[in-house]
This record gives C-alpha cells, sequence and structure tokens, in this order.
C-alpha cells in the first residue's frame, strides 16, 4: 500500500511486523511494528516456543464468541446457540495474548504468589456489614459512640443472626484435604479462604464459605454453584473443582464451602482505583483498555448463556485480570434461565431496572457489562443513585465527546427496553470490537480494517468475460458456421430432412459435432 503498510486481500487484516523489518507469521490486526518490550501483545504470546522468546512473535487475532439467541423477559430461552468460532481451540491456555483482540496492548498483571495476598487480620469493615436476610438488609454490627460494633449478633430490625469472624482458621484441614491458609477476602455470599489441596499436587485451591449459613437462599446459591458450575470449563471462568462440608466445631453445623481454582491477580476495581492521582481522584481507564476488558467478559457471558446460564452480577469486583487473561471469579449468583423461583442477586447500578420485577435474562447480563463499561472509562459519580438507571448527558462526559461510537454502543446496551438491547453476548462483542477498531484508528491515524460479516471474499474468474468473443459468421442457433472446406465429402451445406435441397432463404442448420455436419 501507499503508506508500506501490507494486508491481506482476504481478510483485510496486518501482519505483524518485526523490528528488523521481516514479516511474522501468522498474521494478527496489529498494523505496527512489534514492540520490542516484553510486555507488547505479539511479545507476550509467544510463550509456547523456545526458538520464538528471541524474535518478534505473533498469534491468532479472530475471536471466539459463543451467545445464545435473545430470550423473552418471561424468562424462555432459544435452543439454537450461535458462535463465531476461530481454526484454534476455544478454550484452554493459548499462545497468543488474549486481552486486546489483537488491536491493542494491554498491560500485563503478573501471577503473584498466593502465600502473600492472605489477609493478616480479616475483619468486615463496619460500613460494609448488613443483614443477610434478602427481604431485610438493614446495617448491623456498626458502632455506637465510643462502643465499638459487633462481628457477631442479631439484627436490631428483624432479628436474624449475623457473624462476619471467619470460621476456619490457619492450619485447619477441610474435607481430609484441604489445608487453610488464611483468608484471601469476603463477599456479599461470604468468606474466601486460602488452601493447599494435599491430595493433588499441593495446588493452591480457594474455599468459598457462607456468611451466615442459617441464610437458606445464600446456601441454595452455594448449592446450585456446585451442581452446575462443576462442569464448565472455559478459560475466562473460574474452574469450580468440588463442593465439600466441614464441621464447626464451635456451633457443631456442617458448614458447606465450594472448591475453586486460585486466580491470582488483580480485580477490575483494583485496576482501576490504583490509577489515582495526587488528590486522590482517580484517572478513568483508556477507553480502548476498558474494551478489551469488556470483550473478554463477553466471552465468558457467552458461553454461560450457550449454557442455558446467567452471570446475573458483573461487576467490577467480580473479574479479575491474570496476566494477559480476565477471569469471572465470583459465581455465586450464577442461575438457570429457566429458575424462576432462587433468589436474585445484583448490586444497585449494575443491575438492570426490570430485574426486580421481570427477573435476569440475557438483556440483564449485557446490560451489567455495559455499566462496568461506564464506571471504568469516566468519573462516573451517581452511577448509584441520580443516574442508576441512565447514563449523563455525553457533553459533559469527555470520553463520550470524544468517541460517539462508544457513546452509543452504551446506550443500546443500557436501553430501559430490554428487547432494544443486543439480542446477544457475540452481537454485543461484535459491535466492541468495531468500536475498539474505530477508537484504535483515531488513536492511531491508521485504520483497522475486518473481515465483513455481511458479505463474503470477491469470486474470482479464470477470464476477464465469461466466453470468447465471437467472429465469422454466427448461425441462427447460435453455434458457430461450419467452414464449406470442412463439410464432408458428398454431404451438402443446405439440405432438407429427407436428403432433398432445402428452399432457399432457409436458415442454416449445420453445426460441427466433431463426427460431421448434422442438420
Amino acid at each position: 500500500m501507499g503508506g508500506g503498510e501490507l494486508y491481506c486481500d482476504t481478510c483485510g487484516l496486518a501482519p505483524v511486523v518485526s523490528v528488523n523489518g521481516a514479516i511474522a507469521s501468522p498474521a494478527t490486526g496489529i498494523a505496527g511494528g512489534a514492540r520490542e518490550s516484553g510486555g507488547s501483545a505479539s511479545a507476550r504470546s509467544a510463550r509456547s516456543s523456545a526458538s520464538s522468546r528471541s524474535s518478534s512473535r505473533s498469534a491468532t487475532s479472530r475471536r471466539s464468541v459463543s451467545g445464545r439467541l435473545s430470550r423473552s423477559l418471561t424468562g424462555s430461552g432459544s435452543a439454537r446457540s450461535v458462535s463465531v468460532r476461530s481454526s484454534g481451540p476455544a478454550t484452554g491456555t493459548s499462545g497468543r495474548s488474549r486481552l486486546g483482540a489483537g488491536l491493542v496492548s494491554v498491560p500485563g498483571v503478573p501471577r503473584p504468589n498466593p502465600a502473600t495476598a492472605v489477609m493478616e487480620h480479616p475483619e468486615v469493615p463496619e460500613r460494609k456489614r448488613f443483614c443477610s436476610r434478602a427481604d431485610c438488609g438493614a446495617p448491623v454490627g456498626r458502632s455506637r459512640g465510643e462502643r465499638a460494633g459487633r462481628t457477631e449478633g442479631f439484627c436490631t430490625k428483624c432479628g436474624h443472626p449475623y457473624s462476619f469472624v471467619p470460621k476456619l482458621h490457619r492450619g485447619d484441614i477441610v474435607h481430609g484435604q484441604y489445608e487453610v491458609v488464611g483468608c484471601l477476602a469476603h463477599g456479599g455470599l461470604g468468606w474466601v479462604y486460602l488452601a493447599v489441596d494435599r491430595a493433588v499436587s499441593d495446588r493452591w485451591v480457594v474455599l468459598k464459605g457462607l456468611l451466615d449459613t442459617g441464610d437458606q437462599d445464600a446456601m441454595a446459591a452455594a448449592i446450585s454453584e456446585r451442581r452446575f458450575l462443576a462442569e464448565i470449563e472455559h478459560s475466562n471462568i473460574v474452574r469450580i473443582y468440588n463442593f465439600v462440608e466441614h464441621l464447626d466445631q464451635r456451633t457443631g453445623s456442617m458448614d458447606g464451602y465450594i472448591v475453586m481454582e486460585y486466580v491470582g491477580g488483580k480485580s477490575l476495581k483494583e485496576i482501576a482505583n490504583e490509577r489515582r492521582g495526587p488528590d486522590g481522584k482517580r484517572d478513568p481507564l483508556p477507553v480502548e483498555q476498558a474494551c478489551a476488558y469488556g470483550i473478554e467478559a463477553l466471552e465468558a457471558l457467552g458461553h454461560l448463556h450457550s449454557r442455558n446460564l446467567l452471570y446475573c452480577d458483573f461487576k467490577v469486583d467480580n473479574a479479575i485480570q491474570t496476566e494477559d487473561q480476565l477471569k469471572l471469579i465470583d459465581m455465586g449468583a450464577v442461575r438457570r434461565m429457566d429458575d424462576d423461583e432462587s433468589a436474585i442477586y445484583g448490586t444497585v447500578g449494575y443491575q438492570a431496572p426490570e430485574v426486580a420485577e421481570a427477573g435476569p435474562s440475557v438483556a440483564s447480563d449485557l446490560y451489567t457489562v455495559a455499566r462496568t463499561l461506564a464506571v471504568l472509562t469516566f468519573d462516573f459519580q451517581g452511577y448509584t443513585n441520580v443516574f442508576a438507571d441512565s447514563l449523563p448527558d455525553p457533553d459533559h462526559i469527555e470520553v463520550f465527546r470524544t468517541y460517539e461510537s462508544f457513546y452509543r454502543f452504551l446506550v443500546r446496551a443500557t436501553d430501559p427496553d430490554p428487547a432494544r438491547r443486543f439480542a446477544s453476548a457475540q452481537e454485543m462483542a461484535e459491535q466492541l470490537t468495531g468500536v475498539l477498531r474505530e477508537v484504535v484508528a483515531l488513536q492511531t491515524g491508521r485504520p483497522r480494517p475486518a473481515l465483513s460479516t455481511l458479505f463474503g471474499t470477491e469470486l474470482r474468474v479464470t477470464d476477464t468475460t465469461l466466453f470468447a468473443e465471437l467472429t465469422g459468421e454466427v448461425s441462427a442457433l447460435g453455434a458457430r458456421a461450419v467452414p464449406r472446406s470442412r463439410w464432408p465429402r458428398g454431404r451438402a451445406a443446405r439440405s432438407g430432412a429427407n436428403g432433398s435441397p432445402a428452399p432457399a432463404g432457409a436458415p442454416s442448420a449445420v453445426v460441427h459435432t466433431g463426427g460431421g455436419a448434422v442438420p
């Protein structure tokens, strides 16, 4: 091309060009030269072979997004799933950089030493202590005057018991197999513990317990998590290994724990909070980085939707970036699409407005992804109250003024009418990838074309015309006239059906078949 770039005439993507000018293979969607830093997308994607560690590296950039077609508010879903597959595997470890869709390089998050992630003094802050009963939610365990707040007791509003004290301690053996190291964090459904699986190569695992085992809704959610999530294998979803019970020596009750894969890294919330200036004000994430996270999240949600499952509670807290990959970690709110009885879990500011009455759906899942992208890309003040169900005026938001396509994307994904949103995670991911292409093109001044989903590749023929141009006399039947010199001896050029001469003026009906002239 005029500017020196090379583009594939089949898919429209450009190859990776190394620092020495050589073209790497296979091609990705990155049009510029490969960076020398180890943090670039092409450099990080070549851990698969020792020979490629010292050279420019790349891998396939076409993504795989699976999703179920749109479902109605009644909870019925389509039985047919829609997927766009690449030639590579959809799950498992990939040789390429997962984040960025081959268009941008997202800073990697190193996998930390699990032992250093354990909380030294595990406790739930008072501002996060609420009654676990679904129809109550009143503040509990708060301090009054000089008296410190209680970590155990009864809700003063409904009388429901609460406890914020970890039930497992360092050295405890759960199910005769998992040795507890300590607490990692706490969430809406319970404490999260780090443990070592002594039965399987001393691998690091996570035990997720219940904040209050007396809460039947929370217990039902944990049991549901064990039943269908243990069968799900996807590179963007935390792996569930087991579900075990452990005797609480203090109460004598059997407490349930979910054993899952340990995912070391940083949540999107931590990544966003680290971008704060000296004045304490958070610097929003670059829109291209947020789009990369959104594409990965939609791939995971699409896989769940294809299994007739809904995630229900996607937000910045429930996704972790580990190295160059994004994973959903909190599966406590996942439920089946046809489940109309289980408790619904969600977060104010992220949950779609129709969920309270109509229940969760594919459309409400996609709504949570859009709200998360909004929280990441600008200082979204009032997203839990004033703008709980809407977006701010685009004239007041710089990222909306700069990238109108991104704003239009969020408007559609958060439309108050679920039927006007994206029909599937696949469709939403394709649109978000298009937004990302436009954002990168505006920033770099180079187009980022993609293979059309509406039109196929150009059909080519062996010549510029379908038929060669005829020369000489042509018969009325469209066949080329045979010269008199090539007629068989003794046969007339014009003859009737019985061999008599044809009448004057009759059209010629002689064709050449290779075996003589026939009428």
